[in-house]
This record gives structure tokens, sequence and C-alpha cells, in this order.
């Protein structure tokens, strides 16, 4: 009778604990984050500083009671290196921000990224651009950053 008292909690002992495993798993696998780099270009204290006309595509974000702006975000090495090439042409100043983004913006990111590397021409880069910009602030909700 002891032997079988013991062998029954031993086994809801270890159900408890799989169950605990499993779900903290689950919990790890919706919590998935990946790295992306926000191209920077200044952080102001005013909306209106921060909101100057400019022919470049971008986005400003109220973090951490600055006004950032941000005028292209991408994860792909190579298309950072000619963006970083493009901004350096254009005399736009810009540092690059790491900023952890969850997985359906990431995937939707690199869908964008294969039109990028498969572009003949210049002019599509502002629509491409326009429209990661606004996925990013649809899905702010969904991201983190990380500085």
């Amino acid at each position: 009778m002891k032997k079988n008292i013991i062998l029954v909690l031993s086994s809801i002992t270890l159900g408890i604990l799989f169950t605990f495993f499993v779900l903290n798993k689950k919990d790890i696998y919706a919590k998935e984050e990946y790295n992306v780099y926000a191209f920077q270009t200044g952080a102001y204290s005013s909306y209106d500083n921060a909101s100057m006309p400019s022919d470049i595509p971008k986005i400003i974000i109220n973090e951490d009671g600055l006004y950032k702006v941000y005028v292209a975000i991408y994860q792909d090495k190579d298309i950072i290196n000619t963006m970083l090439k493009y901004f350096n042409n254009k005399n736009i100043n810009v540092y690059l921000k790491m900023l952890k983004v969850n997985k359906d913006f990431y995937y939707k990111l690199t869908q964008y990224e294969e039109l990028f590397l498969n572009l003949e021409d210049d002019n599509l880069y502002k629509q491409i651009n326009e429209s990661i910009m606004k996925l990013y602030l649809e899905s702010k909700n969904g991201l983190n950053e990380n500085s």
C-alpha cells in the first residue's frame, strides 16, 4: 500500500514537472525575437524638430522621452552595407541601432529584402522602404528596443 502511494505521488509530481516544462517551452517559442538594424538619423526633444521635411521616407518614434527618427530597417548585411553607402552619398548621417523584433515582422522584412536584392530600378527603393516603415509602425507593439 505504501509503495502504491509513493508511486502515485511520484507520477503526479512528474506530470506536474512535465506540464510546467512544456508550457514554458511554448512561451519561449511564442516570444521568439530576431535582431534587425534601424538606421537612426537623430533623437530630438520635440516632435517639430524631428519632423523636419526630407525626401527620405522616415518614421518618428517616441522612446525614452525623445523623438527618434528612423529612415530604414534591415537585417541583411549586404543591404545594410548598400544602405550605408546610399545614405553616405546623400550626406545623411545615420547610425545603426539594433532592435529586437518578433517573428512575424522578421519574416515580412525578409520578404521585402528579397525584393530589394532584385531591384533594377533605384526609384523602387523608396516604395519598399516606405512599406517597411509602415510595417514597423503596425507591428510596433510586438517590438522591443535593445540598444
